[in-house]
């Protein structure tokens, strides 16, 4: 029989089937893999909730589907509750689709304040997020690294009630990138 971590992990597989890291041939479940394995040991159910992370945002799948999903593969009802809060809580509010009349940059905007109100545990897996994140910018998207994260330092600098020690890995990534980017 599969463990619970497992069997999630072979569900959000099949949930993201077919979908790439952007300019890349590697399935988005590396990125996701990275998330989790970065959160793992930082917060309860760290790594679950990296694994879940862009689940709600990235497919048709819904908060009770997956909290539906969690508790059949064994996990209590309360951790699966917490672990499918902390993913509401990481899935962006202000989109194209549920706000068209709103310009980008003021959903951005908003959708950044929006970030500073949630839990410390959601915080934490973002943290994991944004490194991963940068380093792909770094790598794929070098014309728009220096302003991603001049964005991303400034929201990190405002971020603060995740795990302290990611918190600090992940200034310490963005800082070296703006480093490297001004180099190059």
């Amino acid at each position: 029989m599969m463990n619970p971590q497992n069997q999630l992990k072979k569900w959000v597989a099949e949930k993201h089937d077919g979908q790439l890291i952007k300019r890349t041939a590697e399935p988005y479940l590396n990125h996701l893999t990275a998330v989790a394995e970065m959160a793992r040991g930082t917060v309860e159910f760290g790594y679950e909730m990296g694994l879940c992370h862009d689940l709600l945002e990235d497919t048709a799948t819904t908060a009770k589907e997956l909290l539906d999903a969690l508790n059949s593969f064994g996990y209590p009802q309360a951790a699966a509750v917490q672990i499918s809060s902390c993913v509401l809580e990481l899935t962006d509010v202000f989109t194209r689709y549920a706000y068209p009349d709103l310009k980008k940059k003021r959903r951005k905007k908003l959708e950044a304040a929006r970030l500073l109100t949630i839990s410390p545990a959601a915080q934490t897996v973002k943290y994991a997020d944004l490194i991963y994140n940068a380093k792909w910018v770094l790598t794929y998207d070098t014309k728009r690294a220096e302003k991603y994260l001049l964005k991303k330092k400034r929201l990190l600098l405002a971020l603060t009630k995740g795990d302290p020690l990611l918190h600090q890995q992940a200034i310490n990534v963005i800082d070296a990138g703006l480093r490297a980017s001004l180099l190059i």
